[in-house]
């Protein structure tokens, strides 16, 4: 949110599909990115669900970003006070709230379960950015043998450190030409 909303503005909204089942959690005209995020301790990884969620063979600009959190107990950084900032930061955008409202309904998310995201703030405890492009350490369906499909696996993120770019990358990525 930090980087699409200011740059995009309600727009960002319009971007994000993961609640519709795309592959990727955002996709842009000029940028596609997946999103994860993990608790894991060291060797930190990240579920991929699918041969083509890493498939940048039909996109312009493919990044996964992930971010590595901590439970923090009775932290106010909770999933319910994340989207009741971000409501209040789209009332500039009356469409793109409306449009979030729908997402949030179609990723399962309602306001009377907040009770049970209450108990667990979750901090930040790293960012990764990684451009994906060949040779980056994947599953794809062009390389799936015959009869092989609906793969999921795990993706150590170790594994994707020649791949690292600045967070920024996908700033610059979707800025406008």
């Amino acid at each position: 949110r930090s980087q699409l909303l200011p740059l995009l503005g309600g727009a960002a909204v319009s971007g994000w599909k993961g609640p519709r089942a795309a592959h990727q959690d955002f996709q842009f005209p000029s940028v596609w990115i997946e999103v994860k995020t993990t608790l894991a301790k060291a060797p930190q990884a990240v579920r991929i669900t699918s041969e083509r969620q890493l498939d940048d063979s039909h996109v312009p600009a493919l990044f996964l970003h992930v971010l590595t959190l901590e439970a923090v107990p009775g932290s106010p950084a909770t999933l319910s006070a994340q989207v009741a900032e971000l409501r209040t930061a789209l009332n500039a955008w009356p469409e793109a709230r409306e449009q979030f409202e729908e997402a949030l309904l179609d990723a399962g998310y309602l306001d009377h379960h907040g009770p049970r995201y209450a108990a667990s703030g979750y901090a930040v405890r790293r960012v990764d950015t990684f451009r994906v492009g060949p040779g980056f350490p994947r599953l794809v369906e062009s390389g799936m043998p015959p009869g092989v499909g609906d793969a999921c696996y795990q993706l150590t993120l170790s594994a994707c450190t020649a791949f690292a770019v600045d967070s920024q990358a996908i700033t610059a990525a979707l800025k406008p030409n």
